[in-house]
């Protein structure tokens, strides 16, 4: 399991949601991909585990309307699509970050 971030900033006008983690490393990572990433059952097959919602599916200005901890393992984003039953471990943020395309 992964260690919780040292710190989490939303940066609306970027749309972007900068975790900065205890190891010193900082993430930055698209509120469109992170939509996207939603791990719940309207967004993701229950069973097979196959994306529902894709990337294409994402409103380009997708705005991050609340984020709540839960527990001390994760984040429950609310969007501005209404959608808010997602909960981003600290691992799914780790490991959407590491799938990001590399700058340059």
């Amino acid at each position: 399991m992964i260690d919780p971030p040292s710190n989490i900033r939303a940066h609306q006008a970027d749309q972007v949601l900068e975790v900065a983690w205890p190891d010193g490393s900082v993430d930055r990572l698209p509120y469109r991909r992170l939509r996207a990433e939603c791990p719940c059952a309207s967004c993701r097959d229950e069973w097979s585990g196959a994306r529902i919602i894709q990337i294409e599916h994402v409103a380009e200005d997708i705005k991050l309307d609340g984020l709540e901890m839960v527990g001390n393992y994760a984040l429950k984003p609310s969007w501005s699509d209404g959608h808010s039953s997602g909960i981003l471990t600290w691992d799914l943020l780790r490991e959407a970050a590491r799938s990001l395309p590399k700058p340059g």
